[in-house]
Formats: C-alpha cells, sequence, structure tokens
C-alpha cells in the first residue's frame, strides 16, 4: 500500500501520443540507471513502469485504460 511519502520530484518534459495510450517522459533527478528499467514507480496515485532513462529523463507508457481509470 503507498504511504504517501514523498520521495522526489520531476516535470513533465514531453507527451508523445500513440495509438493504444501515451508515452510520458518526466525529467527527474530520481538516482535511476539504465539497470532499473522495467521497475514501477508512483506518481500521483498512478504506478507507471519505467521502459527507458536517458540524460535523467525517465520515459513511461500509460495504455488508454490507465489514462480512462486515473485523473
Amino acid at each position: 500500500m503507498f504511504n504517501g511519502i514523498i520521495f522526489n520530484k520531476g516535470n513533465i518534459y514531453k507527451i508523445s501520443k500513440r495509438k493504444k495510450g501515451i508515452n510520458l517522459f518526466i525529467k527527474s533527478d530520481l538516482p535511476l540507471k539504465s539497470k532499473d528499467i522495467g521497475i514501477s514507480i508512483s506518481c500521483d496515485g498512478v504506478c507507471l513502469t519505467l521502459i527507458s532513462i536517458k540524460n535523467k529523463i525517465l520515459e513511461f507508457y500509460l495504455s488508454n485504460e490507465t489514462l480512462d481509470r486515473s485523473k
């Protein structure tokens, strides 16, 4: 269960539309490396899976279902 502690912050860098969702790019100082791809990060209560990281920009894929069920 998410305990509500804020571990870090980030800023939306870019949003790219896809046929079945979006790719969300967030710039953050989280100390992540390429070996961390696949981990889950909670962002405003939505659990996002990291799909790439480059120059402190984290990329996540959000399906249309995730977008429909979250705010």
